[in-house]
């Protein structure tokens, strides 16, 4: 198995949505990105007009997986990756090459929402990652995380 990570453009839209819907303990089918005003077309002009920036993993040409951070909010806004490839470490890179994307625009404080609930991956995940609690919920329960860049 051979990941490369590479800047994500308009063109891996689709494939990220369809990624997003086939995650394991958290996935959103398409229909619901679109209650959330998450559509192809909205991804792709964000991307264009750099209000996001992202990762794509990828295993020979066929992406695996994808991170997404926000250039005007510092927030992370999506990590997401096939089942087949958790546990192995790539995310924590995609995560960590959108972190150092991030901190080069002189973000000196990122933060995400993520499940509260301890049994979820991601719970522990971000935590291991020195992703720390404010304290704060967002309006669908999920717990604001912090990362502070020195």
């Amino acid at each position: 198995m051979s990941i490369k990570y590479r800047d994500a453009k308009t063109t891996d839209v689709n494939r990220c949505i369809e990624i997003r819907g086939l995650t394991r303990e958290n996935p959103i089918a398409t229909e619901v990105l679109k209650q959330f005003g998450v559509t192809e077309q909205s991804w792709k002009f964000e991307i264009e007009q750099e209000r996001i920036i992202g990762i794509i993993a990828q295993n020979q040409s066929q992406a695996i997986g994808f991170c997404f951070g926000n250039t005007i909010t510092g927030e992370i806004q999506s990590l997401a990756i096939l089942p087949h490839f958790e546990g192995k470490g790539f995310s924590k890179i995609m995560l960590s090459l959108v972190v150092e994307k991030l901190s080069q625009l002189n973000f000196k404080r990122l933060w995400l929402a993520a499940s509260p609930n301890r049994e979820i991956r991601a719970h522990g995940f971000y935590r291991h990652l020195g992703w720390k609690s404010t304290g704060q919920k967002d309006n669908y329960g999920d717990e604001i995380l912090e990362l502070t860049i020195n």
